[in-house]
């Protein structure tokens, strides 16, 4: 017994002695940058990872720990890295490192350090490495250039009109649906949780406007025994013959359970999945499944293509564009395969609807806790449509959208304070990179990774004034000339992803970065502003949203739900919110 107990004390001190040594060699590489640095006990790791995922760790970190050791602890750690907003910043300075026995990670939340880094692709690429689970997503040099070549294109003014016509068809279904089953006065509408609803209103664009399938936003109650290509996407009771899940199941499950989906598929060895098949059925099964509905659109929409060609809808969603990219390609070769496809379908379901969906969540929340800034944003959603048809399907999107400038900057607003990815990851790469910062360059280490510090950046009072930490949507409206953002009207240069429009005003480049930057700047970010302005228009236009419960005690549980947010792929809050529609 004592041998036993010896050797776990030695086990015990030969690990501690590694952690030991490692944090050391970590310090001594931090220092010699001369930035400021703090070392956070718990490095990121897929253990972790997991271990965060848990009810306890988590409680013992937020709820027990002193606020400073806590926001030290969460730094490294993406789930909870949003809830330091910028304390770390106001400790270190807007460039920092945190040191752990893995890694020196730098943090970056100065506006011109941002720019220098998202413009400096060669010096500081994306961390592919990160990605490697994922085969979709890691890709440099000529192979991202490749990939962007031929998917920039499909993001275009054809594709925006038609997100705005199934935009505005599914938030139409959607208060209708809300009007059948939320209550039995369709002027009050009471919805203990819209989370299920949202996403259902997001995957639904992406199905119509991305993939070219219409998905009605009631399901319908029939069973689809169809085995024709033309059936097999309708959103029934059963799946179609062959199918575990209908596409829309199929797309909500994977991105629900995209960790479960990536581990028993790409990462768990072949001879291990059939021992854990019964455990992992249904895993396995929606990774056969989207891949087959992928092949399927693929082979569905280069069919509608070729009859399209030399029409108003050829390449008007984005898989007919993709197919475009590549019948214009002058060698076919050169064009995207269908793997490449496929792989670029994942991205656009994984971060199309999940950024729409994450921002209504929140906008919905926020207006509700902020009566003004609703009254406002009806003001202006009426004002815009004071001369176009009663029906919204009506609405011409050349001649709307623009005009839409309230709902828009709710969505930029919304995106500041609670971004649907709270970081961008570069690292230096092989070799050391430079920075200047304060006025001296400073030599990176090759292998540090750098987070582009989106909460720092648009928490900070020195790009956003004194209320930086308030829901101000008016801040962004051009026409706002008491706007902390107001100063820098006339400044060129600040025209920033998502802020291309003149009706809006900009801050300091490199300040606001939910869309990214640069050269890796968010392709489908007019994609999501379109849907989320077509959504705020229908819905607020004839409704107002108010708390269920309006007492203290119910206002409190709202600000500690949105507060409480953690991120798992994207930015979410952990427990739903009771919300009113009423009629105005």
């Amino acid at each position: 017994m004592l041998a036993g107990y010896t050797l776990l004390l030695a086990l015990a001190g030969a690990l501690l002695g590694d952690y030991v040594v490692a944090i050391y060699r970590n310090v001594r590489r931090a220092q010699r940058t001369g930035l400021p640095y703090v070392v956070a006990p718990l490095p990121w790791s897929v253990p972790m990872m997991i271990l965060l995922e848990t009810a306890w760790l988590p409680y013992i970190i937020n709820r027990w720990l002193p606020l400073w050791l806590a926001d030290t602890t969460n730094d490294p750690m993406n789930n909870f890295r949003w809830r330091i907003k910028n304390r770390q910043v106001k400790r270190y300075g807007g460039v920092y490192l945190v040191v752990t026995s893995k890694a020196v990670t730098c943090c970056v939340a100065d506006a011109a350090v941002v720019s220098q880094i998202v413009n400096a692709r060669n010096e500081f690429p994306k961390p592919v490495w990160q990605y490697s689970p994922f085969p979709c997503l890691p890709c440099e040099d000529k192979e991202w250039a490749h990939h962007r070549r031929h998917t920039a294109t499909t993001f275009n003014e054809r594709n925006n009109e038609l997100v705005w016509k199934e935009s505005i068809r599914q938030a139409t279904e959607m208060l209708h649906y809300w009007r059948q089953t939320a209550s039995p006065r369709p002027d009050t509408l009471a919805l203990n949780d819209i989370s299920e609803d949202i996403v259902q209103f997001s995957l639904n664009v992406i199905s119509g406007a991305g993939f070219g399938v219409q998905i009605p936003f009631k399901p319908s109650l029939t069973h689809n025994n169809s085995p024709h290509d033309a059936d097999i996407f309708q959103d029934t009771a059963s799946p179609p013959p062959g199918f575990d899940f209908t596409f829309r199941s199929v797309v909500a499950y994977t991105d629900v359970k995209i960790r479960t989906v990536v581990f028993a598929n790409l990462m768990l060895p072949r001879w291990l999945r059939r021992p854990l098949a019964p455990l992992l059925r249904r895993a396995f099964a929606a990774h056969r499944d989207l891949e087959n509905y992928m092949q399927r659109l693929i082979e569905t929409g280069s069919a509608s293509f070729a009859g399209a060609q030399g029409t108003k809808e050829a390449a008007s969603n984005l898989i007919h564009g993709m197919l475009a990219s590549r019948a214009d390609a002058a060698d076919k070769a050169k064009g995207l395969s269908d793997r490449e496809i496929i792989s670029n379908m994942h991205i656009f379901t994984l971060a199309g609807h999940g950024t729409t969906e994450t921002s209504l969540k929140y906008a919905f929340v926020l207006l509700a806790l902020s009566p003004r800034v609703q009254e406002w944003l009806h003001e202006g959603i009426l004002d815009a449509v004071r001369n176009e048809p009663a029906d919204p399907a009506q609405w011409d999107y050349a001649a709307v959208f623009r005009k839409l400038v309230t709902p828009l900057c709710v969505m930029l607003e919304t995106m500041r304070l609670y971004p649907p990815v709270v970081t961008v990851p570069k690292w230096t790469g092989a070799s050391p990179s430079r920075i200047h910062y304060r006025g001296r360059d400073v030599v990176l280490d090759p292998g540090v990774s750098i987070n582009l510090n989106m909460n720092g950046l648009h928490y900070s009072e020195e790009y956003w004034g004194a209320d930086a930490d308030t829901f101000d949507p008016a801040r962004w409206d051009a026409h706002n000339s008491s706007s902390f953002l107001a100063q820098y009207a006339n400044t060129p240069g600040l025209v920033a992803p998502g802020l291309e429009y003149p009706t809006v005003h900009r801050p300091v480049r490199g300040a606001y970065i939910p869309f990214s930057d640069g050269f890796r700047a968010c392709l489908g970010k007019k994609f999501a502003q379109v849907e989320f302005v077509a959504a705020l228009a229908v819905v607020f236009r004839a409704y107002r949203v108010r708390l269920a419960d309006e007492s203290d005690a119910g206002r409190r549980q709202a600000e500690r739900a949105l507060q409480e947010s953690v991120s798992v792929v994207t930015l979410g809050m952990v427990e739903g919110v009771p919300l009113v529609f009423e009629r105005v």
